[in-house]
């Protein structure tokens, strides 16, 4: 059995977007970390329109990047490695993706082992060939770099025998 837990926050630059982040973090079903942007937004130059997550005033939330589908099924049963499952390695491996603009991921970091390499370097491989995301947004509803953390927890399942008399 495996199980991604999501754990994702949002660094905020200004009061107001701490305030309205505090208004709807309760409706967000993950939180999430949002890099903040190379170039401050007032300095990026126009934008065609306002986008999505824009407000009154050209001012909106920014957003995290989102997972598309369940990261639970990033990770098919065939992903547990045969070695692990041969020593018995069980173990949570927190990490956190680097993802660009476009929701590509474009590295993986290991935030805390599980305590088997092999385990950890497959959460990594097993997330970048099958995690897909919908990019974060600025608070101009442009698309931005961001991280996304969470852990995927290995967990051997024992057959359970029952027996007959």
């Amino acid at each position: 059995m495996r199980s991604v837990e999501g754990k994702m926050t949002i660094p905020v630059a200004a009061i107001a977007l701490a305030m309205l982040v505090a208004c709807v973090a309760p409706a967000i079903a993950q939180t999430h970390k949002v890099a903040a942007p190379a170039v401050p937004p007032a300095m990026t130059g126009g934008g065609a329109g306002a986008g999505a997550g824009a407000g009154a005033g050209g001012a909106g939330m920014a957003t995290g990047a989102m997972p598309i589908g369940n990261p639970g099924e990033w990770f098919p049963p065939e992903s547990y490695p045969p070695e692990a499952k041969a020593a018995s390695q069980e173990g949570r491996t927190e990490f956190s993706l680097d993802i660009d603009a476009a929701g590509r991921i474009t590295g993986c970091n290991i935030v805390q082992s599980s305590g088997s390499e092999l385990l950890d370097s497959t959460t990594c491989s097993q997330l970048i060939s099958n995690g897909r995301f919908k990019p974060a947004l600025d608070h101009q509803g442009k698309p931005m770099r961001s991280n996304w953390t969470s852990a995927m927890r290995w967990q051997l399942t024992e057959a359970k025998v029952e027996a007959e008399e």
